[in-house]
């Protein structure tokens, strides 16, 4: 068989290079070599995450399995694979989101030998029923931890609120009945597959030599079962919110307030690009620090550091949020949307546009200075099809007229409130919901 070739890219504003290559049995390799570090990062990600529901044959997954799988796959018959990074010095982690589950690790040295660990721990699921057993118990025990989290709860209590049908709305881990469904069976089936090589992404960036990195791959990663070709069937998710506004009450000292706006969802690509570097500027221009409205709600008194604003757009749902610990909630909510109001009205201006790019610059160049960073952007690029030029060029490419009439658009999305009281602060015959799903990382 012929040898994978590399091909040689470069990353625009830090100037590095990076070499692309598929393994001999189709596994995407992304490699930063990063002379003068003494680090090295690698991440094996696989396409399928929280939000895939339904097997290729047609079976339908429980919520969690996903994060399930992902704690079983560091169990060997050997031991743990993160006793074995420890012996090492080098850090083992992993985490499932919405759209993928990725391996990582970090060492200083002996990086050839931990990448062989990491591509021989994800190729083989080693486990028996009682590896289930065991870990269903140790998840269990995850989920009530992150049901106690008020800044967890609030924020999935938005999701809830904001999304209709979507498998965001289950909590990536599950709750204590779905992953009652989990068995060795189906395990085994959705590891043969979705982590198949095809459908993988390696990327490892810090010192190594590209070829090392390719021939390490095409040595422990075999084809196996060859898998389903990835392809995440869209949710059908109707516009609207599913509710306007939730309440809980929960052991806080002061309020909290999250406003989510529901974006319509990009396509991965170019596209997915545009739109997350235009509402970047949005944010920066707006929320950020010295930000438009973020100035005048702190000088108002109406906040403090705790607020914050951030956009998601990742496995076929978009949306921004605002939010802030309070004393008045309902002073809160109404000069947060008048100030949003009058933004919209106003529009941004060429000046703002082109702090908001100076900084959103400044900021991709210290993140892509460092090991553990760049191997993360390789992956979250190489999962949404996206080019390394594709954010500096939609940077340069924004104008004061593109970013408002992205504000504009955002703006004008369908809108949900999630509010967490302190007891004291109740509302009497508030809405009371339940414990949500998740969203975020685990």
């Amino acid at each position: 068989m012929t040898r994978p070739r590399l091909i040689r890219d470069r990353e625009p504003l830090a100037r590095r290079d990076v070499f692309r290559a598929r393994s001999r049995h189709g596994m995407e390799i992304l490699v930063a070599p990063m002379p003068g570090f003494a680090r090295t990062c690698a991440i094996l990600a696989s396409h399928f995450g929280s939000v895939d529901t339904r097997l290729p044959d047609g079976r339908t997954l429980p919520a969690g399995t996903a994060h399930f799988l992902e704690h079983e796959m560091f169990q060997k018959a050997d031991g743990d694979v993160f006793t074995v990074y420890d012996a090492r010095g080098a850090a083992g982690n992993a985490y499932t989101t919405w759209s993928n589950t990725a391996y990582v690790f970090t060492c200083s040295s002996d990086w050839e030998r931990n990448l062989e660990t990491l591509l021989g721990a994800v190729s083989r699921l080693e486990i028996d029923q009682d590896d289930v057993l065991r870990e269903r118990r140790i998840i269990g025990q995850e989920i009530a931890m992150y049901d106690d989290d008020p800044s967890w709860r609030g924020y999935l209590h938005l999701l809830q609120a904001l999304y209709v049908d979507h498998p965001v709305r289950q909590d990536i881990a599950g709750t204590a009945s779905s992953i009652e469904g989990i068995d060795l069976d189906l395990l085994r089936g959705v590891h043969a597959t979705w982590y198949a090589p095809r459908n993988l992404v390696l990327a490892v960036a810090g010192r190594v030599l590209p070829d090392r990195v390719l021939a390490v791959a095409d040595a422990c990663v075999h084809p196996g079962v060859r898998g389903a070709r990835y392809r995440r069937v869209p949710a059908r998710e109707p516009r609207g919110v599913r509710r306007r506004e939730v309440r809980a009450v929960l052991p806080i000292s002061r309020p909290t307030v999250w406003l989510g706006l529901k974006d319509v969802p990009p396509r991965p690509g170019r596209a997915l690009v545009e739109r997350q570097v235009l509402t970047g500027l949005v944010l920066e221009t707006l929320f950020d620090d010295g930000g438009r409205i973020q100035s005048a709600l702190y000088d108002e008194g109406v906040i403090d550091d705790s607020f914050h604003a951030t956009y998601e757009a990742e496995g076929g749902v978009a949306h921004a949020v605002v939010s802030a610990e309070v004393d008045d909630v309902d002073a809160f909510r109404r000069r947060l949307t008048r100030h949003l109001r009058d933004a919209v009205t106003a529009g941004i201006t060429e000046a703002e546009v082109e702090r908001a790019r100076r900084r959103a610059l400044g900021g991709r160049l210290r993140m892509l200075n460092g090991p553990e960073p760049f191997a993360r952007w390789l992956v979250a690029g190489a999962l949404e099809r996206v080019g390394l030029d594709a954010a500096v060029a939609a940077l340069g490419r924004a104008s004061a007229r593109r970013v408002t009439r992205r504000l504009r658009e955002l703006a004008a999305r369908p809108r949900a409130w999630a509010i967490m009281e302190a007891p004291a602060t109740a509302l009497t015959g508030a809405h009371q919901v339940g414990p949500p799903p998740t969203g975020s990382p685990r």
